[in-house]
Formats: C-alpha cells, structure tokens, sequence
C-alpha cells in the first residue's frame, strides 16, 4: 500500500542547497508539494535547515525557492520537507506535477523534457 500524501515526480533537477556554513549542489530525483528527495553525502543533521533553489530551466521564472527542513537522512542522500515557499513557486511546482502526472488540462510548459539523468551521486560541496 502506498502511504504517500502527495503526488510526486521522479525525474532528476538540479538543486542548490544552502545549509549556511554548508552549501552543495545536486540533483532532486524525487519531489512533491511536501518535499523532495536529493542525492549525495551531505554533511547535515536531521532538524537542519536550508534555503533551496530547485530549478527546471535556465531561466529564473523556471526556478522554485523553498526553506526545507532535514527529515531523513541514508546512505543516498537527504529527504528534506517544505516548510516555506513563496506562493508562486509553490503554483509552478503544483502546475509542473499536474503536467507530469497527464493532467491533460495543464498547459503545456517549455521544460516538460527533463535534463539527462546525471552520474550517480553528481554533488559537490561549495
């Protein structure tokens, strides 16, 4: 049985993480309107939090920015929970998950073609 809450799209995204004294990039492979999934080794505690910059294009319109909080953490990488978003991010994430889930009646975006999957764990600390 899936005890999932929220729709979620498994395609990976590149992700900006700003911890404060720790910042990474990486990819999100899996994420819905309550979190996302971002692999790699980081160096965070569950409880920690972060700005986040999700993005699905170059351009800054395409880009969602959150404040997440650690939930999980394993050997893959980070699962982290929204716990504040701007509300035209959180319209584009709900509109980009519609789209990716064959609402038919979602317009179409410009990004529907995600970048190619990156090599297992592409992260780096900045």
């Amino acid at each position: 049985m899936n005890r999932r809450q929220f729709t979620r799209i498994k395609s990976p995204f590149p992700v900006l993480l700003n911890f404060g004294r720790n910042k990474y990039e990486s990819f999100a492979n899996n994420f819905s309107l309550g979190g996302m999934y971002v692999q790699g080794w980081f160096d965070q505690d569950i409880g920690d939090s972060c700005e986040i910059k999700l993005s699905f294009s170059d351009k800054p319109e395409l880009t969602i920015e959150a404040i997440c909080s650690v939930v999980r953490q394993d050997k893959d990488g980070l699962a982290l929970r929204f716990t504040s978003m701007e509300p035209d991010s959180f319209l584009f994430l709900q509109e980009a998950l519609l789209y990716k889930n064959n609402a038919h009646w979602c317009s179409q975006p410009d990004w529907c073609t995600p970048p190619p999957t990156p090599p297992a764990y592409s992260w780096k600390m900045l």
